[in-house]
């Protein structure tokens, strides 16, 4: 099986490493040698330049036809079975995209797992109230909003806050005081949209994938502000073990030919060196596998082919 996993950057990753960790856990319970065989994980970075973020660009438009050829370059160059869009800021594009109209069951987003993972929790706890946090693309499609609205959730249970650079901030500095003070930024600009006397349990989404890498910042974040009855709600683990189910099924019954998983990291430009050692820290914890890859990156201008 060829799976790509793809994202506006590197939060991706964070998904990648975990579903390597699940596969091999899967594999102990077998006492199996292989997670499984003959699956090939390709990770994209879906990003044309270091300077050229989809947040910076000039407009949906533009964020459309670059992540369009993007794929169609990688559908080209690798041939996938599945492609999966672990970020949230590209999910929220595909339902506008041609590439997704012609090739619906090939590629999924991240985007239907985060809304179960909201909706599911909201419903669990009715007294609770859901603080979204994602990039400016993400929050201001009001995708979160008008998908939970539609299922019953009342609008005064909903407050989502847009964090304009944090991903970017996060790749280069995750565990930096930097970061730590934007993330604690952000967390009181969402807390001033409760109502007054919200006295209720918060649900804190992390709706863009690089979050994940500071789900202990944003926690923290909370206490420091006097909220210590929260629940973050991270997709990326969702996002993981989807992927598992999904590879795991494709599984076929000769064993014969163990060949293990193959993983590459593919980018259209080299990637700054203090963003592969600071990601690097983060990832081998979970995934040396996944650091390895990404450390050793695959540069494809190929990816920008017109």
């Amino acid at each position: 099986m060829n799976l790509v996993i793809t994202d506006s950057g590197l939060g991706g990753l964070s998904v990648c490493a975990q579903l390597m960790a699940l596969l091999k856990e899967s594999a102990g319970s077998r006492n199996s040698a292989n997670p499984v065989d003959g699956l090939k994980i390709s990770y994209i970075n879906a990003v044309p330049a270091n300077e050229r973020g989809y947040n910076s660009m000039t407009g949906k438009a533009e964020q459309i036809s670059t992540f369009e050829k993007i794929l169609r370059n990688t559908k080209k160059l690798i041939k996938p079975n599945y492609i999966f869009v672990a970020c949230g800021t590209l999910s929220v594009l595909l339902k506008d995209m041609q590439f997704k109209r012609d090739n619906n069951s090939l590629i999924e987003g991240i985007l239907p797992l985060g809304f179960k993972l909201l909706l599911d929790s909201l419903h669990q706890n009715s007294q609770a109230t859901a603080l979204i946090f994602g990039t400016p693309t993400t929050i201001n499609a009001n995708t979160f909003q008008d998908e939970l609205s539609q299922n019953g959730i009342e609008q005064s249970r909903i407050i989502t806050q847009a964090c304009p650079e944090l991903a970017t901030q996060i790749s280069n500095d995750p565990e930096g005081s930097f970061v730590a003070e934007r993330i604690r930024y952000w967390v009181q600009q969402a807390l001033s949209q409760l109502a007054a006397d919200n006295s209720g349990p918060l649900l804190v989404f992390l709706g863009c994938t690089h979050y994940a890498y500071c789900e202990s910042l944003f926690r923290k974040s909370f206490i420091q502000e006097g909220y210590s009855q929260i629940s973050i709600l991270n997709p990326n683990l969702a996002a993981a073990n989807s992927l598992g189910k999904i590879v795991l099924q494709d599984q076929g019954p000769d064993k014969s030919q163990s060949t293990g998983i193959s993983l590459e990291f593919l980018t259209p430009y080299a990637i700054p060196q203090q963003e592969i050692i600071t990601l690097s820290q983060l990832l081998n914890p979970i995934s040396v596998e996944t650091a390895a890859a990404f450390q050793n990156a695959i540069i494809s201008p190929e990816l920008l082919a017109e």
